[in-house]
């Protein structure tokens, strides 16, 4: 995280100016003669070029709470966050930042089974760009919030699931970023720590926190972001309000669904992607 070029100078919080990135993916290899049938019987498979952001420019400005929604598959918009984040690098066009972009990515692995969990939180915290006595002064912040006392000298491969997820965010949290970028981890936990979330980030974004959040229940989404950025095969394609941009992708609120359609259970809560 330190070594991202942050613009103190810059008007907006985050800016991309004609951002592309193209990233090479195994695709299985085609064609009916006999090399090629044992090619793909031994999942032999060739690195073609792929492009996952094509041409994006848009600004986000100081205490925006933005939504992320894309239209069909690779819409890209993990792509995007880690791009605002500088965990990516662009082929083409510029990001610049303000500020330092603190992302929460759900799908990426940081708690480590192996270590403590007082090691996690250091560790976590260091990638994130704090220092050792920073996180020091926020520990016991840290560990009231997330409810670790009982667990903090343990290996986090012995605490359940919930508890690791609630490591990770609430360290993320105690960097006390301005801008965070949120892949499906805004709310999280039981319904007590939900709550907790949503007093949290609630009281961010009235401080003038900017956040930019992507894969996130479209009702979570509609309460908490005003602005909604649409993407289709890696292209921006609208900016608009962050209801226009559920209508656009088809994405129904609770609220909007017919009262006789069966709520669609949660799958997120049993992913341990921590």
């Amino acid at each position: 995280m330190a070594r991202v070029h942050l613009d103190p100078h810059l008007d907006h919080q985050v800016e991309f100016e004609a951002v592309s990135l193209t990233v090479l993916r195994a695709q299985r290899r085609k064609g009916s003669g006999r090399g090629d049938r044992l090619r793909r019987m031994a999942s032999e498979t060739r690195r073609v070029a792929h492009p996952v952001i094509q041409d994006v420019s848009v600004v986000i400005e100081p205490g925006e709470c933005v939504g992320l929604v894309g239209r069909g598959r690779d819409a890209g918009l993990i792509e995007v966050l880690r791009l605002s984040a500088g965990t990516l690098i662009p082929d083409e066009g510029v990001v610049r930042r303000r500020e330092a972009v603190i992302p929460i990515l759900r799908r990426v692995g940081l708690v480590n089974g192996g270590l403590t969990v007082r090691q996690n939180i250091y560790v976590i915290g260091i990638l994130l760009g704090m220092s050792p006595d920073q996180i020091t002064a926020e520990l016991d912040w840290i560990v009231e919030s997330a409810g670790l006392a009982r667990f903090l000298d343990t290996y986090a491969r012995t605490c359940p699931p919930p508890l690791r997820r609630r490591i990770a965010w609430t360290v993320a949290m105690a960097t006390r970023s301005r801008t965070f970028a949120i892949h499906g981890a805004l709310i999280m936990g039981d319904e007590q720590y939900r709550e907790f979330c949503w007093s949290h980030v609630e009281s961010l974004k009235a401080d003038g926190v900017t956040f930019l959040i992507a894969d996130q229940a479209p009702d979570e989404l509609e309460r908490f972001c005003e602005r909604g950025l649409v993407f289709e095969n890696g292209r921006l394609i609208a900016d608009t309000s962050m209801t226009e941009a559920l209508a656009m992708t088809g994405r129904r609120t609770r609220d909007n669904e017919d009262d006789n359609t069966p709520d669609e259970p949660d799958v997120r809560e049993d992913i341990d992607d921590w």
